[in-house]
């Protein structure tokens, strides 16, 4: 198995423009999700599944509080902390 040593949500944005605020809030809550499942190293495929959920539901996203959005994130992902 290997593991990345790059950024999955980077291959996720192609053709996708953010401003330094969003980028921020949306790498804070990515960030945010591996936090919360204590640092697990994952393969890149299942990071690409989560930066993708984390573009989907901050791009909906009417606040900017990247715990929230990570919350959200997890439990879409049928995780349970």
């Amino acid at each position: 198995m290997r593991y990345s040593t790059g950024c999955a949500m980077c291959a996720m944005t192609v053709g996708v423009a953010f401003d330094d605020v969003s980028t921020k809030f949306l790498g804070d809550a990515f960030d945010a999700v591996f936090a919360m499942l204590h640092g697990a190293q994952y393969p890149d495929h299942v990071r690409e599944v989560i930066a993708d959920r984390v573009l989907q539901f901050g791009q909906a996203a009417t606040e900017r509080d990247p715990q929230r959005l990570a919350r959200a994130v997890v439990a879409s992902l049928g995780i349970k902390l």
